[in-house]
């Protein structure tokens, strides 16, 4: 029991010192020693844990992007209108995407290491597969214009994610933020059936 507890302590204590050097100097300027300095641990105990550096960032890349996830679906309120709803959530990603270690381990090193798909297609993943049946059920109840329920979970996904990208590349992401803020506004109110408009 005490090893095992000591072998995941050892872990935290690597992903912890992966994550802050990830997220200050980014992938390509942080090494396995230096994380293994900063998180006390032989360099031998980061590759026990780790296969290697890669391994390490896509561990850390998914501890972040889950954190990222869950604070943007916590910005749902299950009382507002549907359209509301996916307003708020993208809304909270694109604020999410403001924080700095947020925005270089998913959104600048994540998808230049792992791709824009590090988990597999989009359409196999759980929250893609919620957020589809949210639609098809707004669609079904006339909340939302009637249109395929995968098509518009990919572009609603996708409005997210370019959105993410678009603040993680600015020179200014607060100003592209706020000017995104506004076009999603207007986009995602389009979907709102013509007498609710």
């Amino acid at each position: 029991m005490l090893r095992s507890q000591h072998a995941e302590a050892t872990r935290r204590a690597v992903l912890a010192a992966a994550r802050w050097s990830f997220g200050k100097k980014g992938y390509a300027q942080t090494s396995v020693d230096e994380i293994a300095a900063d998180a006390r641990v032989t360099k031998g105990a980061v590759y026990h844990h780790f296969a290697g550096k890669e391994a390490l960032f896509r561990a850390v890349h998914a501890e972040v992007e889950a954190e990222a996830q869950a604070r943007a679906a916590a910005a749902r309120d299950p009382k507002e209108s549907p359209i509301d709803q996916i307003m708020a959530v993208v809304n909270a990603y694109l604020d999410v995407a403001l924080d700095e270690e947020i925005r270089r381990i998913t959104l600048i090193d994540g998808p230049a290491l792992l791709g824009l798909e590090p988990d597999g297609p989009a359409d196999q993943q759980a929250g893609h597969v919620e957020v589809r049946l949210f639609i098809a059920t707004a669609i079904a109840q006339g909340q939302i214009i009637d249109l395929d329920p995968d098509l518009l979970t990919h572009l609603i996904g996708g409005l997210a994610l370019q959105g993410g990208l678009l603040i993680a590349r600015a020179g200014d992401p607060d100003a592209t933020r706020a000017a995104l803020g506004r076009a999603l506004d207007v986009m995602l109110r389009g979907l709102a059936p013509s007498k609710t408009r």
